[in-house]
């Protein structure tokens, strides 16, 4: 629509001049004569009735017609472009080649399927880096101030408000975070990430515990991908919380049977499930699945499910209520470099380097993200969709891929 306006515009901007202007000036030489002519009239009406003299009426009537004459002569005058329907021809013609030619060239590189430049107005990349590839305001909380800017713009953005939801758990502002993702999977209710990191934040921000609207959200991530490994546990969570011991301890466990080789959550998982139970007195050594070679243990308390990045613990949330600005950057970047650790354990986890990629762009580490964008894609050399995944992500955040 908005190029159909633009392209008549633009037809008509050329084609006016040719048209009316011509038609204005026949129209004021018409007139001209038409009261050349009634004068004349006048003239000869006040000679039949004796109040002008024979001699001064004829002097008047014969100045009348050369006037008239000269009038009639402009029409054909040489400085005339072209004939009128010479004009009125070649202004079709503009018209048809603005119209052609604009349309042809936008169908030839036009992509109005492509945002601006990322999924926010101005993408990860707009927060422009300095040279050293730190952002220009030096701390977390004016990218943050930039993301809700961004979003009180762009409301419409499901991404962008799971970017601004991961900020501000990572600075424990889990309520803040609930509200943002709950934007998220307003805007794609089908979207399990969305929603059980909804529900993440809900129960972070309720001191551990799985309230109703968490319960709620984790059931709708469920419906979602019946496989969400997040929503799975937490829903254990509530039933535990609930005292249903047993039906907890048998969904934990289902989970771990149900993890993948290499799932980056199935260590810690493990880990917390075995510590329950040995608290407890139960022994489920032969109901677990067997361990998978060179797993180690856990680095952070409580277990990172999904694919979503995870929120602080508790612990973590309370520091960072009470640090400097200082403080709170560096507790984040210990963060991110905690996950970076894990991946060169574990390379083979995509949606953990998806994660990486997300922080260092929000971070403003625009060449440590293009590093380890390398370093995952050498891990999956051998399989061309996780790398076509990876490079697909990677230019939504804005990241140098080559």
């Amino acid at each position: 629509m908005i190029l159909t306006l633009m392209t008549v515009l633009a037809a008509v901007g050329l084609a006016i001049p040719l048209v009316r202007r011509r038609d204005a000036a026949r129209a004021q030489r018409a007139d001209a004569v038409s009261v050349l002519k009634d004068q004349l009239g006048e003239i000869e009406a006040q000679a039949a009735s004796g109040a002008l003299g024979e001699g001064e009426a004829e002097a008047l009537k014969s100045d009348l017609k050369r006037r008239v004459l000269a009038e009639g002569r402009r029409a054909d005058a040489p400085s005339r472009p072209l004939p009128d329907r010479t004009l009125l021809i070649l202004a079709l013609g503009i018209v048809a080649v603005v119209t052609l030619a604009g349309t042809g060239l936008y169908l030839k590189i036009g992509r109005p399927d492509v945002p601006g430049t990322s999924a926010l107005k101005g993408g990860p990349a707009s927060m422009a880096t300095t040279a050293d590839g730190a952002h220009p305001n030096g701390d977390v909380t004016a990218m943050i101030g930039q993301l809700e800017a961004q979003m009180r713009e762009r409301p419409d953005n499901a991404e962008g408000w799971r970017m601004l939801g991961w900020s501000y758990m990572q600075t424990g502002r889990n309520a803040e975070a609930a509200v943002a993702y709950g934007k998220a999977a307003g805007l794609d209710p089908n979207n399990a990430e969305y929603l059980s990191a909804q529900g993440e934040a809900i129960v972070l921000s309720s001191d551990g515990a799985v309230t109703p609207a968490a319960e709620e959200a984790f059931r709708r991530a469920v419906t979602a991908d019946p496989g969400d490994p997040r929503a799975r546990y937490y829903l254990a969570v509530a039933k535990d919380q609930r005292g249903e011991r047993e039906a907890a301890m048998n969904d934990w466990i289902a989970l771990l049977k149900s993890a993948p080789p290499d799932a980056p959550w199935a260590v810690e998982v493990r880990t917390f499930v075995e510590k329950v139970a040995a608290d407890r007195g139960i022994d489920i050594a032969s109901r677990l699945p067997a361990a998978s070679a060179g797993q180690s243990p856990p680095q952070m308390a409580g277990p990172a499910m999904g694919s979503a990045p995870r929120g602080p613990t508790q612990e973590q949330m309370a520091a960072a209520q009470t640090m400097s600005e200082g403080d709170r950057q560096q507790m984040i970047q210990g963060m991110v470099s905690g996950l970076a650790a894990r991946l060169k354990q574990n390379p083979k986890d995509r949606a953990g380097w998806e994660r990486l990629l997300r922080a260092r762009m929000v971070l403003g580490q625009t060449r440590e993200a293009a590093a380890d964008y390398r370093d995952a894609s050498r891990a999956f050399a051998g399989s061309p969709a996780d790398q076509q995944a990876l490079r697909s992500t990677a230019q939504q955040l804005g990241v140098p891929v080559g």
